[in-house]
């Protein structure tokens, strides 16, 4: 045993006098490589996954999806929605002046895509009747009066000149054919991805079919072929925290003006849910605002009887017209039979191609902010409330509601603005919406 360690000693040691220089030269040169690798590798192309996805919407390069631009950057702070503030590109902030001044301290360790640093001169918000000061790494607001959803107003992210971000993803493409946005490319790191974007869902399929897309995102409904092939097709269905399907009344319309005709025909709903998550109030009940203890008009045929009688007195020579979109005609077929076997009127259900305000009855989503703050929806006013509703209890509400601070206060406002909307049913809260997506398998 000793004699052979000892030939093996005298082997290897003869070996290394031997090549003594060429295993120095070769260890420096590998050495060598080793350093310039490391010192160069940040300019190595590295390989990146792509992943063509296909979105449904008419956008422009100032308006497309604000999850696609949140991959790209962040607004000031962003906004749970529990009401809690985060920090994004301001790393702290204060409120003063009684809710009227807002001082925002950035974090002066992001810089831009380009390498540039952030600086209060990038933070370009354009707010009406607001008075902005830049310090050396503060932006301050100045507001005529207190506005408490002021915050979900600085959360929209901000996106500098050639849409540079400051998140993972950076801009590196995008197609424009007469305004209209076609395409865009975002890449990080080790990921590319392609958004193309369609007119209609019917126009995202056949793109899917076609292989001119891997994913679709956002789809209302999957038909039944395609849900039913599980061999190449991954679906996912994704319920969403803010958005609901709604039944908005014209409260200008002859019938629809009383009070008591909108309650019959909430009543008189046999369904509301449709196998989904019931939706009671404007409000979303995951929100720090939201009152369970409304009216929620389950179903009760003798008491719509009772308050269509007290404005219809012939509900047989009655016509209403439902309009919705074709992902939503069975269930507004369904609600139209409620109406027609409980009260006895008359019901034409019509598919429209997008949203109008030329309706007596519509069946569609309805998306809720994140702040409470519903003014621009149900202020008597404003020219964006298209039900044409108008209640001044309801005014008073909403005014207090946006002009409190205080975040107690301000829930028992939205808990009254939420209690008295729903006694007036200007609408009928159904249920929360669901979104679907495709992916072929063999890419995952």
């Amino acid at each position: 045993m000793f004699k052979t360690i000892r030939r093996y000693y005298w082997v290897t040691k003869s070996f290394l006098t031997r090549h003594n220089k060429i295993i120095v030269r070769t260890t420096g040169i590998v050495l060598s490589l080793i350093f310039i690798f490391l010192l160069f590798s940040k300019y190595i192309p590295t390989f990146k996954t792509t992943t063509r996805l296909g979105r449904v919407g008419k956008y422009t390069i100032e308006t497309f999806p604000v999850d696609i631009q949140l991959k790209i950057s962040s607004g000031l702070v962003g906004v749970e929605g529990s009401g809690t503030i985060l920090p994004k590109l301001a790393k702290s902030w204060e409120v003063q002046d009684a809710g009227k001044t807002y001082v925002f301290t950035l974090d002066n360790t992001l810089s831009w895509h380009d390498g540039s640093r952030l600086t209060p001169d990038d933070i370009t918000y354009n707010f009406k009747d607001v008075e902005i000061g830049r310090g050396d790494n503060t932006i301050t607001y100045r507001l005529k009066e207190p506005f408490s959803p002021f915050f979900s107003a600085v959360a929209r992210p901000i996106l500098k000149k050639n849409k540079l971000g400051t998140g993972e993803f950076r801009m590196v493409k995008s197609v424009i054919s007469s305004g209209v946005l076609q395409s865009l490319t975002l890449e990080s790191e080790t990921k590319r991805l392609v958004y193309k974007f369609y007119p209609t869902e019917t126009s995202s399929l056949t793109a899917y079919k076609l292989g001119e897309v891997d994913q679709l995102e956002g789809l209302s409904f999957i038909s039944n072929s395609l849900s039913q092939d599980t061999t190449n097709i991954l679906t996912e269905s994704n319920s969403s925290t803010n958005q609901q399907s709604v039944l908005f009344f014209n409260n200008n319309d002859a019938v629809l003006t009383s009070k008591s005709a909108r309650q019959a025909l909430s009543y008189a709903i046999q369904d509301k849910t449709f196998g989904k998550e019931r939706s009671i109030s404007p409000i979303d009940k995951s929100s720090w605002a939201y009152n369970s203890l409304v009216k929620t008009y389950d179903y009760d045929p003798e008491k719509a009887k009772s308050l269509f009688a007290q404005d219809i007195q012939d509900p047989g020579s009655q016509t209403l017209e439902l309009k919705t979109m074709l992902q939503y005609l069975d269930i507004a077929e369904s609600i139209a039979t409620s109406w027609r076997e409980t009260l006895g009127v008359k019901v034409d259900v019509k598919v429209v191609s997008s949203i109008t305000s030329d309706y007596q009855i519509l069946l569609t989503d309805f998306t809720s902010p994140i702040d409470p703050d519903q003014y621009t929806i149900w202020h008597s006013t404003q020219a964006t409330n298209f039900t044409h509703f108008s209640n001044l209890k309801i005014d008073k509400l909403l005014e207090d509601g946006r002009r409190t601070s205080d975040q107690k206060l301000r829930k028992e406002i939205y808990q009254d603005f939420q209690r008295f909307l729903l006694e007036d049913c200007p609408a009928v809260f159904l249920f929360k919406s669901s979104t679907y997506s495709l992916s072929r398998k063999s890419l995952l």
